[in-house]
């Protein structure tokens, strides 16, 4: 492929990327309008938030299972166009439980998105040039992430449903980007899908990611039960697995360590990315400016900073650039644990915009380091299994933050304690970053036969 090609594919798969995290974003600032329009409270609307984020942690493992074995490029395009099509039947929808389930089927369409995304960027591009092209959609995810809430909040003024009814020409962009320049190969089925193994494993997902959710309002039985089952049950699907001639998640896949490392580094990450964004407005309290600009500090820190440290992932590996990420992001948040809030704000948005640098140089190193650990065949499947990692951490951050504040009021926790836990986080991710994998290229046979089983 040629370098226009390649640069018109990353910018195919930045243009999905963006709306998936938009609509993470966006719609948490019109759940107002929502509930007033359609006459439910707003603690109802919030699951619009919530079944979103359990969906897209749930299901992209087997959507990227299913592009690695249908081809990406089809299952791609089609998931850009049920996004469409999904947008539209919310920004229709006439009451809550309609509303509810075109969100769902949103968040189905954009867990496949994601996965096949980048599992055609490793397909095509070369190695050694693919971290560049993962920093570019990776900051292009956070750009979206980012201006989410205040994109959402301009067409709330208006009408919430153009907070649905803006992805349909988005898509539609997207899709004809990326039916122009995204290469097409011919799928090979070998053996029948592995069904049962894509229902156990949604299953399992699902079970521990609604748990996760579920603690961060309180502790309940039957959300604790879950998670405790989710356990024996996902030991129960390894096992079946292994003995599957195509299995959905292969068990030698986990045995790969620069993977499983790449995993183990990006949910820690997560506890801290998730985990400060929380808690700097909440321990701020009565200074939504002052902390809107930290928190746009921390981002746009991030976004600057993820083409250089995909740049430097192609040049000495992924590795290196983890670690120091890493350190640099628990550093950036170090102060916060000494201080708190009491630092002038001047000294907020300086320590934060730190963090937000480390941020930028370990998630393309991170997901470059999980796709190119992996056989390319399972690439899709890896990126999935990656960003449910991902979206695991940032769950667990979020509890973190919902039990140092509890049910106190707000501004009267010392939150000290809470922000050295989200730097030791940060700090304890330089372990498993240091298995990712160096300049030398990985065992291609072994790692092909590991996953094989």
């Amino acid at each position: 492929m040629s370098a226009p090609q390649g640069r018109g594919l990353t910018i195919s798969v930045a243009l999905g990327n963006v709306l998936v995290p938009l609509n993470s974003t966006m719609l948490v600032v019109a759940l107002p309008q929502v509930a007033r329009d359609l006459g439910v409270d707003v603690a109802a609307t919030s699951w619009l938030v919530t079944a979103y984020l359990i969906a897209m942690a749930s299901l992209q493992p087997i959507a990227g299972r299913l592009g690695d074995r249908f081809g990406r490029r089809r299952v791609m395009l089609g998931a850009l166009v049920y996004f469409a099509l999904a947008s539209a039947g919310a920004a229709a929808s006439p009451g809550l439980v309609p509303l509810a389930f075109f969100r769902l089927m949103q968040a189905v369409a954009a867990a496949t998105i994601v996965p096949n995304g980048f599992g055609l960027l490793r397909e095509a591009l070369p190695s050694g040039g693919r971290g560049t092209e993962f920093g570019i959609v990776s900051a292009a995810a956070s750009l979206g992430a980012s201006v989410g809430p205040l994109v959402g909040g301009l067409l709330a003024t208006i009408d919430w449903r153009l907070v649905f009814l803006v992805n349909v020409p988005a898509a539609a962009v997207a899709f004809a980007t990326a039916w122009r320049v995204v290469p097409s190969r011919a799928a090979h089925p070998r053996t029948r899908f592995d069904l049962a193994g894509a229902a156990w494993l949604g299953a399992v997902l699902l079970a521990i990611a609604y748990a996760l959710t579920s603690l961060g309002r309180g502790f309940e039985a039957l959300p604790i039960a879950l998670g405790i089952a989710a356990v024996p049950a996902a030991y129960a699907l390894l096992r079946f697995e292994a003995r599957q001639a195509d299995p959905m998640l292969p068990p030698g896949l986990f045995r790969i360590r620069p993977f499983a490392a790449a995993c183990g580094t990006v949910a820690l990450q997560n506890v801290t990315l998730y985990g400060t964004t929380l808690a700097v407005p909440i321990a701020l309290a009565g200074a939504s400016v002052r902390s809107g600009i930290a928190l746009a500090a921390f981002s746009a820190s991030s976004v600057v900073f993820a083409p250089i440290g995909g740049r430097i992932s192609d040049r000495f590996g992924p590795r290196w650039p983890t670690f120091a990420g890493a350190l640099v992001l628990g550093t950036g948040v170090a102060p916060l644990a000494i201080a708190g809030t009491s630092l002038p704000i001047e000294a907020i948005v300086g320590t934060l915009a730190f963090a937000g640098i480390g941020l930028g140089l370990t998630f393309p190193s991170m997901r470059l380091a999980a796709v190119e650990a992996v056989p390319e065949r399972h690439a899709a499947l890896a990126t999935g299994v990656f960003q449910t990692s991902r979206y695991f951490g940032g769950m667990s951050g979020s509890i973190a933050v919902a039990i140092a504040f509890g049910a106190a009021a707000v501004g009267t926790v010392d939150a000290r304690p809470l922000f050295a836990t989200l730097a030791a986080a940060a700090f304890v991710a330089t372990i498993p970053s240091l298995l990712l994998q160096g300049e030398a290229a990985p065992h291609e046979e072994l790692i092909a036969e590991d996953v094989a089983g």
